[in-house]
């Protein structure tokens, strides 16, 4: 038998009664093989909207991987003056370090209810972009639970993302050495960079290499290492940095993308056009929309 199918569905409905059918001028009967094809290009519509949906975040993202730890806020120094790396504690072996403690062993039973709805207000806040009103709840919690690190992650993130690059360097020290863990470690190396604190950006790459982090995020340290290297004009180093390990396959993950996307950005700045044009290119090919690639590349012809 036919299947009953509305035009223009965008998912799948409660099954439709006879009486809808014959009262609903807009619902058609469709054979089989047209109710299949009807599925297959609802599926594709739903798993494009999905796409569009991504691509957008992805290039915001990427937007702000290139372009931050240039915001210029902190003042040049000469070669001089520029500041030793911190004291920085190994990573903890095994995990956590031994004095880490949790939300309720940190203020008691009775305040950890409270200060839990401060942090589910400011985590909610924090995803919707709200950073400001996120810091309202987090303001005064790292200094009175400093051993829990959730606490710090999200204080480190927040200030992070509000532009206060020294107090967010100071809470994702404090993670990293009550957790062992280097997956902000490009964050981290990012509060350094923008405090041209060249040798803590390259003390935590050295140690975020060395880790056996995931593939995206070496790619993120990376990223803010080779930029700290072309801040300084290093701009060769910096390129070469960038290059090591870097693929470009048919269909690219979106660490490909954006190493890419900042590596022909430094190839244009250290005047390599050709390279800079490749790139750009295999971005279009990629994605005609991604970031300005299309505007880059139009001007490198």
């Amino acid at each position: 038998m036919g299947a009953v199918a509305r035009k223009g569905a965008a998912k799948v409905t409660e099954p439709l009664l006879v009486s809808e059918v014959e009262a609903d001028p807009e619902i058609v009967e469709l054979s089989d093989e047209e109710a299949e094809q009807a599925e297959q290009a609802r599926l594709r519509s739903e798993r494009r909207a999905v796409r569009q949906a991504r691509t957008k975040e992805l290039r915001a993202e990427a937007r702000e991987a290139v372009q931050r730890g240039n915001l210029g806020d902190a003042p040049a120094r000469t070669p001089g003056e520029q500041p030793r790396s911190r004291k920085r504690a190994r990573l903890p072996k095994g995990g956590s370090a031994p004095e880490v403690q949790k939300l309720e062993e940190a203020v008691g039973q009775r305040m950890a209810v409270h200060f839990r709805r401060r942090l589910d207000r400011a985590e909610a806040a924090y995803e919707q972009e709200d950073y400001r009103r996120a810091w309202r709840d987090l303001d005064g919690l790292s200094e009175q639970a400093p051993k829990v690190p959730e606490v710090r992650e999200l204080t480190g993130l927040t200030l992070y993302r509000l532009g206060r690059w020294e107090p967010a360097a100071a809470e994702l020290e404090a993670f990293r050495r009550l957790t062992g863990r280097t997956d902000l470690h490009p964050v981290l190396a990012d509060c350094h960079r923008a405090q041209h604190r060249w040798a803590d950006v390259d003390e935590l790459w050295a140690e975020l290499r060395a880790s056996g982090a995931s593939t995206a995020v070496l790619v993120e340290g990376r990223m803010v290492a080779a930029g700290a290297l072309g801040d300084r004009g290093k701009t060769a180093e910096a390129v070469h940095l960038l290059s090591e390990g870097l693929k470009l396959p048919r269909r690219a993950a979106e660490h490909h993308l954006r190493q890419a996307y900042a590596l022909a950005d430094l190839c244009e700045r250290a005047g390599d056009i050709p390279r800079a044009r490749d790139l750009f290119g295999w971005l279009n090919e990629q994605d005609e929309l991604y970031v300005d690639v299309a505007e880059r590349l139009a001007a490198l012809r």
